[in-house]
Formats: structure tokens, C-alpha cells, sequence
């Protein structure tokens, strides 16, 4: 081959290669694939109407308890309905609160329910007072026929007749396999309010056990002094253990607390700070941790504003020994995260949070977090979202709820999410 024709032949393979450079696409980063379908689950009977303070109950049979808050004039009102197919079909509502108006509620403090053995459903809320400040009393209500009807109105705390604080709230309820239901919650017995005093500074967390399916209860037991009285408590029970996740206040620094009994709830031995944020914010900040628990420990979410280290927490903890990692970050790529939200699925655990995704959009944010400490991406949930709730059902099914603000007002929501 000549010299001028060689020349020739490499200018056209330079032209074709750059004629296919230009026609080829730029690559794209690669999709990140969706963990789970969503299939909504609102009853029809909420659609038009406003709700408030949702949460969840299921079962591995397609049993779900959804309770709900309206409001009007007469006050705060509290409302159950059933599902016997996973959320496909409701029942009518049923109003559990006897007096009218006189349920105390908001998204940290929300009426809540749980399944227990043999068909039997809980439902347990704070209940204003007729007078006093900060005078709510924990109520329950127990069904032992699946919730077709409910007995009478019991009030779980046992110091009506003491002097001081009045102030309960902040109700957790679980059951254990064999049946036994445990509820704990925010109390103020002893902390007496100081004239023009706004609120109690510091509280307790109090809990009891019903062996009868929430029909009666035993003795009132102080877990723990010195609780944030402004944010929930999670409880979670299992055959061999009961654990309790509060905010802990000590000398105005509110970090996280982990609890933890093995006799069945009577003593709470172990009682452990897992984080220490030294978090000390200008007023209560109204965000408690979650917990999850598997065998003989799980995980334990929070919201902080320590230095350095503001958002959603989350570690893994094991009985008697509280946190074995280093916390993790939950919010990597949101913003303004707070209401951690956990419950166990099979071996792993799906999260929550509220937070902002992109410029505006509130969001309930769900992912999954393994047992090594991985986590999945965040599955996004509705728009202007507040006050939510999740339930699982089985290793890959759960329930979410939240309020979803809109111009005709605030709605209730309900899907199911399904790991694919």
C-alpha cells in the first residue's frame, strides 16, 4: 500500500470512529432498582373525610386493626375498623372513647392498638379529665371476639387519688406469643407542677401487664426516672423479653435510653444510654425513638441535634449489652428527618422517618436495614406527610399510614408494602 493511500485509510477509520462516538448515548448512571410495590389500602370511608394520629395492627393472617382521631367541636374522638384480607376491605368504625370529645391525641401521643392470642384486640389512649392541668389519664378497652365488640373502659394508671402531677400519655402497647400485653407510657406522678410552671421539665416511664388480653391489669411498675415527658416511648415484647426505648433527661441533656427486661416485665435491670449526643435542646423536642426486636436484640432508631451529628440515628443492640455498633446516619440523602419509625420483617427491619425529599416534598421515607448493618434505598410515601404510623404483617409484607394535608384538609392514608 502507497503512503498516500495508508494516510487515506486512516482518516477514514478516525472519521468513523468519531461518526460513532457522536451517535452513541452517553451512559447512564445506573437505576436503582425499587425493593417493593405499593398497593394503596385506604378505606373508602376516610376518602372525603378529615383523620388525624393514624396507627396500625396486623397479623400474619391478613389481620389489621387501623384506630383513628377526628376532631370537632366536642374534642378528639377515637375510631377502630378491621380488615380480615391485608387491608383490601374495612369494616364500618366503631368510636371506642365513651365520653365524647375526651381523647387527648397528637402525632407523638396517638391512641394505638395491638393483636393479641385467642382473637383478642387492645386499644389503649390517653383520655382527658374533666379538670386539672395536664390531666389525662391512660384508658383501654379490650375485644376478646376479634373486635366485633368492645367491655368497658378501663384506666390503666393507678395514682388518680395522689397529689401532684396528673400528666399520662405517650402509650405503647405489644403482646408476647403466649399472649401477655404490655403497655408503657410517659407518666408524671411525681413531678409536681411549680406556679405558672408551662409543663413538667422531666418525667417517668410506667408500665403494666395484662394476663387476661387487656380485660384487667396488674400493678403499676416504674421503669425509669428522668424521661423526656414530651416524646414516645417503643416498647417491644417477645416470649423471652420485654424492651423499652425512652429519651432520657439527664442534668438537660436528652439522648437516647434502652430498657430491658427478662422477667417478664417486673424489673427492668438493664437500663442503658445507647448514644451519647449530649443533645441539649432549647425546649422538648417531641420525637422518640423506635425500636425492633428479633431473638435477643434488634435496632433502635432516634432523632438528635447533638453537635455535629443532627438527624436520625439508628444502631443495632443486643439484651445486656445495648448498642453494638456505631450509630448510623438514616437520612444520607434527605432532609429535616425526625419520628423514627421500626418493626421487624423476617431478618430484616423496615424503618420510617418524616422528612424532605428534594426542594419541598414532606415524605414518609421506608427502607429496610439487614442484620449486618446494611441498609436498602428509601422507598418515598405520599406528599405534605405527617403523623405516620407502620405495622408488619410477615417477613414481606407491612402497612404504612400517615396524614397527608391537602386543600379539602388533612387525610388518612393507608398502603401496603409488599418486599419484592
Amino acid at each position: 500500500m502507497s503512503a498516500r493511500r495508508a494516510v487515506l485509510v486512516a482518516i477514514a477509520v478516525i472519521a468513523a470512529l468519531a461518526a460513532f462516538v457522536a451517535c452513541t448515548p452517553a451512559p447512564r448512571a445506573p437505576r436503582t432498582p425499587r425493593w417493593a410495590d405499593v398497593l394503596e389500602a385506604t378505606p373508602a370511608f376516610l376518602a372525603g373525610a378529615p383523620g388525624f394520629d393514624p396507627s396500625l395492627a396486623a397479623t400474619p393472617g391478613g389481620r389489621v386493626a387501623l384506630t383513628w382521631v377526628t376532631r370537632d367541636t366536642s374534642g378528639a374522638d377515637l375510631w377502630i375498623a378491621f380488615s380480615a384480607d391485608s387491608g383490601g376491605r374495612f369494616s364500618a368504625p366503631t368510636r371506642l372513647n365513651l365520653r365524647r370529645g375526651r381523647v387527648a391525641s397528637d402525632p407523638e401521643s396517638r391512641p394505638v392498638a395491638v393483636f393479641a392470642a385467642n382473637g383478642r384486640v387492645v386499644a389503649a389512649w390517653a383520655a382527658a379529665r374533666d379538670s386539672g392541668r395536664f390531666a389525662d389519664d391512660i384508658v383501654t378497652r379490650a375485644s376478646d371476639d376479634g373486635g366485633a365488640s368492645f367491655g368497658p373502659e378501663t384506666i390503666l394508671n393507678d395514682d388518680r387519688a395522689l397529689q401532684g402531677s396528673t400528666y399520662h400519655g405517650f402509650v405503647a402497647l405489644d403482646a408476647t406469643p403466649q399472649g401477655r400485653v404490655f403497655a408503657a407510657w410517659v407518666d408524671g406522678r411525681a413531678t409536681a407542677l411549680a406556679a405558672g410552671e408551662a409543663g413538667p421539665a422531666t418525667a417517668e416511664v410506667w408500665s403494666a401487664a395484662s394476663d387476661d388480653g387487656g380485660a384487667t391489669w396488674g400493678a403499676n411498675r416504674r421503669v425509669a426516672a428522668g424521661a423526656c415527658p414530651s416524646c414516645r416511648v417503643a416498647l417491644r415484647a417477645s416470649a423471652s423479653l420485654v424492651a423499652l426505648a425512652y429519651r432520657g433527661v439527664r442534668d438537660s441533656v436528652r439522648d437516647p435510653r434502652l430498657a430491658v427486661s427478662r422477667d417478664g416485665g417486673t424489673t427492668f435491670a438493664f437500663d442503658t444510654l445507647v448514644s451519647a449526643d449530649r443533645w441539649r435542646p432549647a425546649a422538648c423536642p417531641a420525637t422518640g425513638p423506635a425500636l425492633s426486636l428479633s431473638r435477643d436484640g434488634g435496632w433502635i432508631a432516634w432523632c438528635t441535634g447533638g453537635a455535629g451529628a443532627a438527624g436520625v440515628h439508628a444502631c443495632i443492640w443486643r439484651a445486656g449489652r445495648g448498642a453494638t455498633m456505631t450509630p448510623a446516619a438514616l437520612d444520607d440523602t434527605l432532609r429535616q428527618c425526625a419520628h423514627p419509625l421500626l418493626v421487624s420483617m423476617g431478618s430484616a427491619t423496615l424503618a420510617g422517618v418524616l422528612a424532605r425529599a428534594g426542594a419541598s416534598r414532606r415524605v414518609l421515607a421506608l427502607r429496610t436495614l439487614g442484620a449486618e448493618g446494611e441498609f436498602s434505598p428509601w422507598l418515598l410515601l405520599g406528599a405534605n406527610a405527617r403523623s405516620a404510623t407502620i405495622a408488619p404483617q410477615d417477613a414481606r409484607h407491612a402497612l404504612a399510614a400517615w396524614v397527608e394535608q391537602s386543600d379539602a384538609g388533612p387525610r388518612v392514608r393507608v398502603v401496603r408494602v409488599t418486599r419484592r
